[in-house]
């Protein structure tokens, strides 16, 4: 009677191996994305759509083994989703008087900024870098072009 109270107290602790229970796996969310989507009408003016096909996507390496990764948003046309390590927002291009590609999550304080040669990413509300150097491929071909014009054409010195 014993060894039957214990076998199947033994086999009531034991674990199920016929179905095994599985972590669920939770995907990387963040409180900007449906924020934005919530935040700002569903169409942009034709400023803001003038600046879309300026933006460079893909994975951007940046300095210290960073990489932003910028991507069209599914959804939201002329908007992007920006991920930084486990950071995701959807950021909305911004037109700017100089030229400089603005994507910008107001709310979350987020801003990638795109110049010829680099971009980067801001904490505006910190007023700090999040992201520097990062370098994508075009740029990367830019930087090269500007370099040898300015070996090609730097004046000569004569005495």
């Amino acid at each position: 009677m014993r060894l039957l109270l214990l076998a199947s107290l033994a086999l009531a602790l034991t674990p199920s191996f016929a179905n095994p229970a599985k972590p669920e796996k939770k995907p990387v969310k963040s409180k900007w994305v449906a924020a934005v989507a919530a935040a700002e009408p569903e169409t942009l003016d034709e400023e803001r759509m003038a600046v879309v096909p300026r933006v460079l996507v893909g994975e951007i390496p940046c300095e210290f083994g960073r990489t932003v990764r910028v991507d069209p948003h599914p959804h939201l046309s002329g908007r992007f989703v920006l991920t930084l390590d486990k950071i995701q927002a959807v950021v909305t291009p911004q037109p700017t008087t100089t030229g400089v590609v603005r994507l910008e999550n107001a709310q979350a304080g987020l801003v990638w900024l795109q110049v010829p040669v680099k971009s980067m990413l801001m904490n505006a509300k910190l007023g700090q870098r999040m992201a520097d150097n990062c370098l994508h491929t075009a740029q990367a071909a830019e930087l090269e072009a500007m370099k040898s014009a300015e070996l090609t054409e730097a004046p000569v010195l004569t005495q």
